[in-house]
């Protein structure tokens, strides 16, 4: 009982996350908001920059983030994780018949799977936007779907 204990407890402590794919960019699209392109690379294990191009009620924005991923693979299922991370964008958004720039800061929190046979990658995430000169988006959510390259 104290070795399936201490086994447990190791699993749920180390952090290995075999499920991404270090040196392999992803490519897809984010269906949510913002609607658009989002492409991902890992730079380690855990660690990720991810770029999205995405439109929205009047608005088109460019953002980079950066990731930090932890895998649950040894918790539930291979390739199941988590994720969360910052960044910030730029951007435009017609106002009163006016286009408008924008900038400001992003936050990034979600779920990940990457299939363990397919080069595919599937995430849900909420990425609250803050915008410096106009209204908020604190509402964003969306579901990426991506490809992954040399896998």
């Amino acid at each position: 009982m104290k070795r399936l204990f201490i086994t447990l407890l190791l699993g749920v402590c180390i952090q290995t996350v075999n499920a991404q794919t270090k040196g392999n960019p992803q490519l897809g699209l984010r269906l949510g908001l913002p609607f658009g392109a989002t492409a991902r690379y890992y730079f380690s294990d855990a660690n990720a920059v991810e770029g999205i191009a995405g439109v929205y009620s009047g608005t088109f924005t460019v953002t980079g983030l950066y990731e930090r991923h932890f895998d649950l693979s040894p918790q539930t299922t291979a390739g199941l994780g988590w994720f969360i991370g910052g960044g910030a964008h730029l951007g435009s958004r017609k106002t009163d018949g006016n286009m408008k720039f924008i900038a400001g800061v992003d936050g990034i929190g979600g779920m990940d799977y990457t299939f363990p046979s397919l080069p595919l990658n599937l995430s849900l995430d909420w990425k609250p936007a803050i915008h410096f000169n106009t209204s908020s988006d604190l509402t964003d959510f969306a579901l990426s779907v991506r490809y992954t390259f040399g896998r």
